[in-house]
């Protein structure tokens, strides 16, 4: 009986959402592994997505909408979270909103190892055989003692295309994701998640004139095989230098922030 309630609440959900019926010529659903994708189309373009996950005793919901200047995901779940995507002079601002707050901000940036932005951490890493880079700035007291698990999984592990410059795209890069027979896996379970996780090149922290105090960064060029120089930083100082393909540091990477946590 729960199971069947939980179902029927996730596609009352939908109906609120789409604003009609769900059996309209304007959907296109997709049956996917723990669930069914359901999209919603305007004027040819992609408006809405449902994503409707379900098993013995659970279901839930994401749902994800365009407007005229942000695409807004939501988690049934998980009325405190919201997650929105904008665009700032052309690049992509992903915000993790925490009962209103904003808790975790991605940007989109071009990587520039002399000129970095200031007082952020920078991430840069191969997905999908594309470089992509961001800043990452968080606030983690806006969720006090909570921990929104499914939430932050769905932020961190949405693979969406940095080079993406509009919101039109950005709808379809998602939409496409979640066609995908794996893609509640890819985001949710655990081993299974890692292997499609992007592979990291670079992990720094700047302070107030952009100077990198710590981290570490592979200069990577493009190349899985070939081996390529890495430096990791400590106190605005490189500590260690080496040289590693892009397998091998991947566990260079790992241990470096596993002595980080000790």
């Amino acid at each position: 009986m729960k199971r069947i309630l939980t179902i029927v609440t996730i596609l009352i959900a939908s109906l609120f959402v789409f604003g009609q019926n769900i059996n309209s010529s304007d959907f296109i659903e997709k049956k996917i592994e723990s669930g069914s994708t359901f999209k919603k189309y305007k004027n040819g373009k992609l408006d809405s997505i449902v994503v409707a996950m379900y098993a013995v005793n659970y279901g839930n919901a994401l749902i994800i909408a365009k407007s005229d200047n942000a695409v807004r995901i939501t988690n049934a779940a998980d009325e405190n979270s919201v997650i929105k995507i904008e665009l700032k002079n052309k690049k992509q601002v992903r915000t993790f909103f925490y009962k209103d707050k904003p808790a975790i901000v991605v940007e989109s940036i071009d990587f520039d190892i002399n000129q970095l932005p200031k007082n952020t951490m920078v991430n840069r890493f191969l997905s999908n055989n594309m470089i992509q880079s961001v800043s990452i700035k968080t606030d983690y007291e806006a969720f006090g003692d909570d921990s929104p698990d499914k939430t932050f999984k769905l932020f961190y592990g949405l693979n969406i295309r940095t080079d993406f410059d509009n919101l039109d795209a950005i709808m379809e890069n998602i939409g496409e994701f979640f066609s995908e027979e794996d893609a509640l896996l890819k985001l949710f379970y655990g081993s299974y998640a890692e292997k499609f996780a992007p592979k990291i090149l670079t992990y720094l922290k700047t302070n107030e004139s952009g100077t990198i105090t710590d981290g570490i960064n592979l200069d990577y060029k493009n190349n899985t095989k070939e081996a390529n120089p890495y430096n990791i930083y400590k106190n605005e100082k490189i500590i260690k230098s080496g040289k590693a393909n892009l397998t091998d540091f991947q566990k260079t990477y790992q241990d470096y922030i596993i002595k980080l946590q000790e």
